[in-house]
Protein backbone atom coordinates (compact mmCIF):
# COMPACT_ATOMS: atom_id res chain seq x y z
CA UNK A 1 0.00 0.00 0.00
CA UNK A 2 1.55 3.47 -1.01
CA UNK A 3 1.82 6.21 1.29
CA UNK A 4 1.86 10.16 0.69
CA UNK A 5 3.95 11.90 2.61
CA UNK A 6 2.84 15.79 1.48
CA UNK A 7 5.96 18.29 1.71
CA UNK A 8 4.56 21.14 3.68
CA UNK A 9 7.20 23.19 4.14
CA UNK A 10 10.31 24.46 2.18
CA UNK A 11 12.77 21.67 3.73
CA UNK A 12 11.30 18.34 4.90
CA UNK A 13 13.84 15.78 6.59
CA UNK A 14 13.38 11.69 6.17
CA UNK A 15 15.28 9.41 8.17
CA UNK A 16 15.12 6.83 11.14
CA UNK A 17 14.33 9.44 13.55
CA UNK A 18 13.36 13.23 14.22
CA UNK A 19 12.91 13.60 11.29
CA UNK A 20 9.59 15.64 9.22
CA UNK A 21 9.03 12.22 7.40
CA UNK A 22 9.86 9.39 9.70
CA UNK A 23 10.57 5.20 8.92
CA UNK A 24 11.64 4.19 12.44
CA UNK A 25 11.73 0.01 11.73
CA UNK A 26 14.56 0.85 8.75
CA UNK A 27 17.54 -0.25 9.77
CA UNK A 28 19.34 0.88 6.34
CA UNK A 29 18.29 4.88 7.16
CA UNK A 30 20.24 7.07 9.41
CA UNK A 31 18.37 9.16 11.84
CA UNK A 32 18.56 12.11 9.59
CA UNK A 33 19.34 10.68 5.87
CA UNK A 34 18.11 13.57 3.94
CA UNK A 35 16.50 16.67 2.89
CA UNK A 36 13.62 17.48 0.27
CA UNK A 37 13.74 21.29 -0.39
CA UNK A 38 10.52 22.42 -2.56
CA UNK A 39 10.88 26.03 -3.64
CA UNK A 40 9.42 27.59 -6.47
CA UNK A 41 8.09 24.23 -8.04
CA UNK A 42 11.14 23.04 -7.72
CA UNK A 43 11.99 19.89 -5.53
CA UNK A 44 15.58 19.05 -5.24
CA UNK A 45 17.29 16.33 -2.54
CA UNK A 46 20.00 16.65 -0.55
CA UNK A 47 22.00 13.73 1.41
CA UNK A 48 22.75 14.33 5.27
CA UNK A 49 26.07 12.62 5.31
CA UNK A 50 23.65 9.27 5.64
CA UNK A 51 25.31 5.60 5.80
CA UNK A 52 23.99 3.94 2.64
CA UNK A 53 23.53 7.49 0.39
CA UNK A 54 20.27 8.70 -1.23
CA UNK A 55 19.73 7.32 -4.36
CA UNK A 56 18.38 9.22 -7.57
CA UNK A 57 16.71 6.54 -10.17
CA UNK A 58 18.03 8.05 -13.69
CA UNK A 59 15.22 9.17 -16.02
CA UNK A 60 18.00 9.84 -18.79
CA UNK A 61 21.75 8.94 -19.18
CA UNK A 62 24.31 10.41 -16.83
CA UNK A 63 27.63 11.47 -17.65
CA UNK A 64 29.73 10.23 -14.92
CA UNK A 65 32.25 12.23 -12.79
CA UNK A 66 35.34 11.16 -10.49
CA UNK A 67 33.49 9.59 -7.37
CA UNK A 68 30.44 9.03 -8.77
CA UNK A 69 28.26 6.07 -6.98
CA UNK A 70 26.12 3.65 -9.02
CA UNK A 71 23.44 1.35 -7.62
CA UNK A 72 23.03 -1.26 -10.48
CA UNK A 73 20.61 -3.91 -8.68
CA UNK A 74 22.19 -4.56 -5.67
CA UNK A 75 25.78 -3.89 -6.84
CA UNK A 76 26.94 -0.37 -5.75
CA UNK A 77 29.92 0.47 -8.35
CA UNK A 78 32.38 3.59 -8.10
CA UNK A 79 33.64 5.35 -10.58
CA UNK A 80 37.10 6.79 -10.33
CA UNK A 81 39.07 9.12 -12.99
CA UNK A 82 42.80 8.37 -13.46
CA UNK A 83 43.70 11.07 -15.64
CA UNK A 84 46.48 10.65 -18.83
CA UNK A 85 49.39 9.05 -18.16
CA UNK A 86 53.01 11.15 -18.71
CA UNK A 87 55.21 10.22 -21.48
CA UNK A 88 57.42 7.25 -19.86
CA UNK A 89 61.20 8.06 -20.36
CA UNK A 90 62.77 5.70 -22.90
CA UNK A 91 64.95 2.58 -20.74
CA UNK A 92 68.52 3.74 -20.17
CA UNK A 93 69.45 0.76 -22.70
CA UNK A 94 67.30 1.18 -25.22
CA UNK A 95 65.13 -2.19 -24.59
CA UNK A 96 61.66 -2.00 -25.64
CA UNK A 97 58.98 -3.51 -23.22
CA UNK A 98 57.14 -6.72 -24.42
CA UNK A 99 53.16 -5.93 -23.29
CA UNK A 100 49.90 -4.53 -24.58
CA UNK A 101 50.03 -1.42 -26.36
CA UNK A 102 46.53 -0.97 -27.21
CA UNK A 103 44.77 0.52 -24.92
CA UNK A 104 47.46 2.44 -24.75
CA UNK A 105 46.51 4.07 -21.26
CA UNK A 106 43.46 3.88 -18.69
CA UNK A 107 42.24 6.79 -17.97
CA UNK A 108 39.37 5.72 -15.57
CA UNK A 109 37.87 2.88 -13.58
CA UNK A 110 34.77 1.02 -11.64
CA UNK A 111 34.67 -0.83 -8.83
CA UNK A 112 32.03 -3.16 -7.47
CA UNK A 113 32.35 -1.92 -3.67
CA UNK A 114 31.39 -4.40 -0.86
CA UNK A 115 29.70 -3.19 2.36
CA UNK A 116 32.55 -2.53 4.55
CA UNK A 117 33.36 0.36 1.48
CA UNK A 118 36.53 -1.75 0.59
CA UNK A 119 36.89 -2.76 -3.12
CA UNK A 120 36.50 -5.83 -4.89
CA UNK A 121 36.39 -6.59 -8.67
CA UNK A 122 37.80 -3.53 -10.72
CA UNK A 123 37.02 -2.73 -14.34
CA UNK A 124 39.25 -0.40 -16.28
CA UNK A 125 38.06 1.75 -18.52
CA UNK A 126 39.71 3.38 -21.65
CA UNK A 127 38.64 5.80 -24.35
CA UNK A 128 36.77 4.12 -26.70
CA UNK A 129 36.01 1.12 -24.49
CA UNK A 130 32.20 0.96 -23.74
CA UNK A 131 31.39 -1.76 -20.78
CA UNK A 132 28.07 -3.49 -20.59
CA UNK A 133 26.90 -4.92 -17.49
CA UNK A 134 23.86 -7.24 -16.17
CA UNK A 135 23.34 -10.68 -14.95
CA UNK A 136 23.46 -12.91 -17.37
CA UNK A 137 25.06 -10.25 -20.45
CA UNK A 138 27.95 -8.10 -21.04
CA UNK A 139 31.52 -7.94 -20.31
CA UNK A 140 30.83 -7.63 -16.40
CA UNK A 141 28.52 -10.41 -15.06
CA UNK A 142 27.16 -10.49 -11.99
CA UNK A 143 25.18 -13.87 -11.95
CA UNK A 144 24.40 -13.94 -7.98
CA UNK A 145 22.21 -11.05 -8.37
CA UNK A 146 18.84 -11.52 -9.10
CA UNK A 147 17.89 -7.80 -8.83
CA UNK A 148 19.71 -7.36 -11.56
CA UNK A 149 18.46 -7.60 -15.73
CA UNK A 150 20.21 -10.03 -18.30
CA UNK A 151 21.63 -6.94 -19.47
CA UNK A 152 20.95 -3.74 -17.09
CA UNK A 153 23.17 -0.77 -17.97
CA UNK A 154 25.74 0.62 -20.09
CA UNK A 155 28.69 2.56 -19.35
CA UNK A 156 29.25 3.97 -22.88
CA UNK A 157 32.73 6.07 -23.50
CA UNK A 158 32.35 9.34 -25.30
CA UNK A 159 35.78 10.73 -26.25
CA UNK A 160 37.26 11.25 -22.58
CA UNK A 161 33.99 11.04 -21.10
CA UNK A 162 31.94 8.38 -19.52
CA UNK A 163 28.11 8.04 -19.46
CA UNK A 164 26.37 5.87 -17.43
CA UNK A 165 22.88 4.15 -19.54
CA UNK A 166 19.75 2.33 -18.21
CA UNK A 167 20.04 -0.52 -20.70
CA UNK A 168 15.76 -0.91 -19.90
CA UNK A 169 16.44 -2.92 -16.39
CA UNK A 170 13.66 -3.69 -14.51
CA UNK A 171 14.66 -2.26 -11.67
CA UNK A 172 16.56 1.07 -12.88
CA UNK A 173 19.85 2.41 -12.46
CA UNK A 174 20.42 5.15 -9.64
CA UNK A 175 23.18 7.71 -8.92
CA UNK A 176 24.22 8.76 -4.97
CA UNK A 177 23.11 12.10 -4.82
CA UNK A 178 26.39 14.08 -3.82
CA UNK A 179 25.26 18.32 -3.48
CA UNK A 180 22.19 19.32 -4.45
CA UNK A 181 19.94 17.63 -6.85
CA UNK A 182 17.01 18.16 -9.14
CA UNK A 183 13.85 15.87 -9.08
CA UNK A 184 11.49 15.79 -11.45
CA UNK A 185 7.73 14.55 -11.56
CA UNK A 186 7.58 10.66 -11.29
CA UNK A 187 11.29 10.52 -10.59
CA UNK A 188 12.08 7.39 -7.61
CA UNK A 189 14.13 8.31 -5.05
CA UNK A 190 15.97 5.35 -2.90
CA UNK A 191 16.44 6.16 0.90
CA UNK A 192 17.46 3.46 3.26
CA UNK A 193 14.85 0.50 2.37
CA UNK A 194 12.32 3.00 1.36
CA UNK A 195 11.76 3.54 -2.32
CA UNK A 196 9.90 7.23 -2.93
CA UNK A 197 8.42 8.26 -6.10
CA UNK A 198 8.07 12.86 -6.72
CA UNK A 199 4.46 14.00 -7.10
CA UNK A 200 4.72 17.10 -8.16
Amino acid sequence: MAHRFPLQNAVTTVGRQGADISFGDDEYLSPLHAQFLFMDGILTVRDLGSKNGTWLYLEEPHRLTDGDLMLLGSQILRFRRLGYPGPRPPEQDQTRRLGSLTPAADIANIAQIRADGSARDIIHLSPGRSVRIGREQGDWQFPYDSSMSALHAMIRSEDADFVLVDAASRNGVAISVRGERRVATGARILVGDQMLRAEL
